[in-house]
């Protein structure tokens, strides 16, 4: 069963977005993204989560 492409961006000031067939590489990389450049977010797995969506 083929896996659907899967994203996750940030706020469009900030231009970050993902792509990925699996979703817990998606939260990685998101959470690390979000430490790195936005520590005052901290964003919990949950969070980065409800932000996934199917990718165009």
């Amino acid at each position: 069963m083929e896996k659907k492409l899967k994203s996750i961006a940030c706020d469009p000031m900030c231009g970050f977005m993902v792509r990925s067939h699996d979703e817990e590489e998606l939260i990685e990389m998101a959470i690390a993204h979000g430490n790195k450049k936005h520590p005052e977010w901290k964003m919990t797995e949950d969070q980065v989560r409800s932000m996934i969506k199917p990718a165009e």
